[in-house]
Order: structure tokens, then sequence, then C-alpha cells
């Protein structure tokens, strides 16, 4: 029977339910969301920014799902409609008959939002990369820091390091001697740069965002290439009050209030690449390029408040990644991709041909929570 590309809705939830059960039994660790209402930019009155769900039915139960979010964005300060599509999970991962439903999913969801981009998709050569390739969405990596707080858990928990062959030992050693601890502090003395002009700034923790973050957006927007919508409502939809482990900073001088930053931190527990590290991230941020250091700086001090042992951030404007390599940050391999649609690429390509002023980080795309059970 053809397949049907549908929106989610309660009569799905059972095929749904079914679906995620086939894909654990075979194997995979992909869930698409058992509800058609959305947990997180489920539509509501009067906003911009909201998210829905879509399946792939074939008569018979339901063989895939994709999800698309709805948020405005700014090329040059100039507004602009756009989508986000995620979660394109198929069957095809663990039944070869339904190796197209994929394909099928990316289709649609250009079909109706042609100016679109995925994010994330696990890096430049996942499956799902390489799939959007195919569909002319050609991935760039948003580039990976992490910075080591504790040298002696990290070298006892950073899994994704001891899998490597032979490795395991080693960081046993140095943890035990001491020596990962001293190394990681002589690397973050080394690598720091204090900014300058830092006097005269208060940093605040906030509940929300006020009146004061669209007076940012209108001032910094202008300076990215492409940035999706940041004022005050959407990022309280993307930041609800009330969520755990949220931690937003203000920055101002005197009454002007000049940057913004989204932290998150959680305590891991048996997780398959940071075991049960308490991992930190500088999740989104905004400023003027000539302000990156200055929030970066203060959002690197209330993660080291908070005790965490590695701190984490993808950005992808290269003043962000200069920034944080002042803070001591490193680069590492970029497991998180930005593949723009065709209309999109040729409409960023006007005026930022090399890709070189996008203000892209995990605030965008699913955003924060992510939706990739291995993720943080």
């Amino acid at each position: 029977m053809a397949v049907s590309i549908q929106p989610f809705g309660p009569a799905h939830t059972e095929a749904v339910g079914d679906f995620n059960r086939r894909l654990q039994e075979g194997g995979s660790d992909w869930q698409f969301p058992d509800s058609h209402e959305p947990s997180w930019l489920a539509r509501s009155n009067g906003s911009a920014t909201f998210q829905e769900f879509y399946v792939a039915a074939d008569g018979e139960g339901v063989r895939g799902a994709y999800a698309l979010q709805h948020r405005p964005a700014a090329i040059d300060g100039e507004p602009l409609e756009i989508g986000t599509w995620y979660l394109p999970i198929s069957e095809g991962a663990v039944d070869p008959r339904y190796a197209l439903i994929a394909m099928l999913m990316m289709r649609d969801a250009l079909r109706r939002t042609p100016v679109s981009f995925c994010l994330g998709m696990n890096g430049v050569d996942s499956p799902v990369a390489k799939l959007a390739a195919r569909l002319g969405c050609e991935p760039w990596p948003v580039p990976f820091f992490a910075r080591i707080e504790n040298g002696a858990r990290f070298a006892r928990e950073a899994h994704y390091l001891r899998r490597k062959n032979g490795l395991a030992p080693l960081l046993d050693v140095a943890a035990a001697t001491g020596a990962a601890s001293l190394g990681a502090g002589l690397l973050r003395l080394a690598l720091r740069r204090s900014p300058r002009n830092a006097s005269g700034i208060r940093v605040e923790l906030v509940e929300e965002f006020g009146p004061w973050a669209d007076m940012l957006w209108e001032r910094a927007a202008p300076h990215y290439s492409f940035i999706e919508l940041r004022d005050a409502v959407t990022l309280n939809r993307v930041y609800p009050k009330g969520k755990p482990r949220l931690t937003r900073l203000r920055l101002r001088r005197g009454s002007q209030t000049f940057g913004w930053a989204v932290l998150q931190a959680a305590r891991m527990s048996n997780h398959p690449n940071f075991g049960a590290l308490h991992v930190g991230r500088i999740t989104d941020v905004l400023a003027a390029p000539e302000d990156a250091d200055l929030v970066t700086d203060a959002a690197t001090a209330a993660l080291s408040a908070l005790g965490v042992d590695l701190m984490l951030s993808n950005q992808s404007h290269p003043v962000w990644c200069t920034a944080l390599r002042r803070q001591a940050f490193l680069s590492i391999p970029s497991n998180f991709a930005f593949a723009p649609s065709p209309e999109l690429a040729e409409r960023i390509r006007a005026v930022d041909p090399s890709y070189q002023r996008l203000h892209l980080n995990r605030g965008d795309g699913d955003g924060p929570w992510g939706h990739d059970p291995r993720a943080f």
C-alpha cells in the first residue's frame, strides 16, 4: 500500500506506540513522541513559534514520523518565515523494506517549508545528513567546544574517550596520580584570556525574558547573516519558566542590557558518552559580536560556580568560537550539523557567501532539550 504523509492526529496514537515498540525491539534507540500534542512548543494563540508532528502511514500502521517547527528568522536583520525539520525517524532503521520512508518524509518537509533547515543530525557524516545532501541540503558542521573543569572525574567518566583502544588504563593512571587534575588546571590557566572592558558589568540571574530582550534583539540581529528569532515572547516559549536545570543570565552596562546567555547543567547517570559526569552547557547566547567575550566569560563563571565537571558549547559564528577559546574551551569533532534547504542556502549566500556570520547553537532546531536519547 502507498505511504501517505499525514498530520499526527489522535487516531494515530496507538500506531505510533506500535511503531516505537518495533524500533525498540529492532535495537534502535530512537523513539518518537507518543502524543500528537507536543509537550514543547505546542500551538499557542498569537505565537508564530510552534511545532507540529507528521507520520508516514501505509494503511496498516505508522512507518515513520518527523517534527516540523515554525519559527521566524532574520537574514541581515530582515524578517523571514522559516521551518525547521527534525526527528525523521523511519522504520527503515530496523527493517530494510522501509528504507525509502526517511527520504519521503524529508521531501515532504521541504515541500511544506521550502525555506527551511535541519540542525543536529549527529554530524555531517550521519545517514540523515547524507540523505539531506541528496536533496540539495548541504550539511555544514557547527563547531563544538569543551572545557574540562574536573580532570580526575573526566578521566574516569569520559566514556567516549575510554572506548578508544588503550586509553582507559592511561586515563585511570592520570586520575589516580593527580596528573589529570593538574593538567586540566594548567590548560585552563594557559589558555584563558580575561575579557577587556569588563569593569562596570552587572550579571543577573533572571527567571524569564522581558522587554529588555526585545531591545537587544533589535540591536543585535542585523550583525548576523542568519539568526532565528530571539525576542522575549519566543525565548520564553523556547526556555519556559520553571524548567529545571536551566539558568538565564542577563548582562548590563548601567541600565542597558548588552547580552544574555542560557545555560544548562545536568548530572549524568550511565550516559554513553559522559558516564556520571556533571555536565554544563552554554546553550544559547545573544549580543553584538564585540560583546561575545563578556557574555562567554560570565556564562563560563556561572557554570563553574555550579560545580560542573565538563562544559560544552556549539557556536557557529567565528567571534563566539574565539570567545570560547579565550575561556580555555578546546575545539573537538562536532556531531552537530546545519543543512539549509536550497532556497535558504541561496538567500544566505546572497549576503554571506562563506557562512561566516551565521548565529546557530543548541538553542536552534529541536532546541535545548533535543530528542536524541544519546545527546545532551
